[in-house]
């Protein structure tokens, strides 16, 4: 289930991969040549999305490697898994907002002071409803809207990792952290509804319970309200 989870994660952060997934998961399996001309991208891009795919094992060669025309992909069981994770329902509208109007300003503020420039972004997160802080102009540039509703939508969906960690003896986790590519996310659960994500570079190194708890501390108020 990690391994699905993980896999989702890594196709949502990218609109590439996630193009080629949807292609191969809507035709079954698909040429370089083809997805591109379907999917109005450039070839080469889908072809090193396929690359970074299969090294991921979330697509396959299926044809023989030392044929190297008609080269046919497809998703493996692994890439079927977690690309319907991916595909699951993203009609939350997101927004992106200075600190002012995010629902926890004061959240912002000291998580600013906490941990500086190791902090690429903040996302409140509701069942209709998504409010994005970024940190850096060229960071916010980077994702379009349909890329941060598959991110949120991912990242936030309890059946993939929550509900399988409940059956053990521990009980389920408070918080949840996933490394996808360069950047660290931690997912922080503020109420039944309400989860934050805060996403900071890989190499971050405080006590992620410290992190909980300061998010949690601060929006309080935010949640009553």
């Amino acid at each position: 289930m990690t391994d699905a989870w993980d896999s989702a994660g890594y196709i949502a952060s990218s609109r590439y991969r996630r193009a080629v997934c949807r292609y191969l998961s809507e035709h079954g399996s698909g040429l370089p040549s083809r997805i591109a001309a379907e999917t109005n991208l450039a070839q080469p891009h889908v072809s090193r999305a396929l690359s970074e795919l299969r090294e991921r094992e979330i697509v396959e060669l299926l044809v023989p490697e030392s044929q190297q025309k008609g080269r046919l992909y497809g998703l493996t069981d692994l890439g079927e898994l977690a690309y319907e994770r991916v595909a699951l329902d993203q009609e939350a509208e997101v927004t992106v907002v200075d600190p002012g109007n995010f629902p926890s300003p004061e959240l912002i503020e000291e998580l600013e002071l906490s941990y500086g420039d190791s902090l690429r972004a903040v996302v409140w997160c509701e069942p209709v409803q998504t409010w994005v802080r970024f940190f850096s102009p060229s960071l916010a540039d980077r994702y379009d809207e349909e890329t941060m509703k598959t991110l949120v939508s991912t990242l936030t969906n309890e059946e993939a990792l929550d509900e399988p960690l409940a059956e053990l003896s521990i009980g389920a986790p408070d918080l949840v952290a996933f490394a996808i590519e360069e950047t660290l996310v931690v997912r922080i659960p503020l109420d039944d509804e309400v989860k934050l994500l805060v996403s900071l570079d890989v190499e971050f190194d405080t006590v992620i319970s410290d992190l909980r708890e300061t998010c949690q501390q601060l929006t309080t108020m935010a949640l009553d309200s």
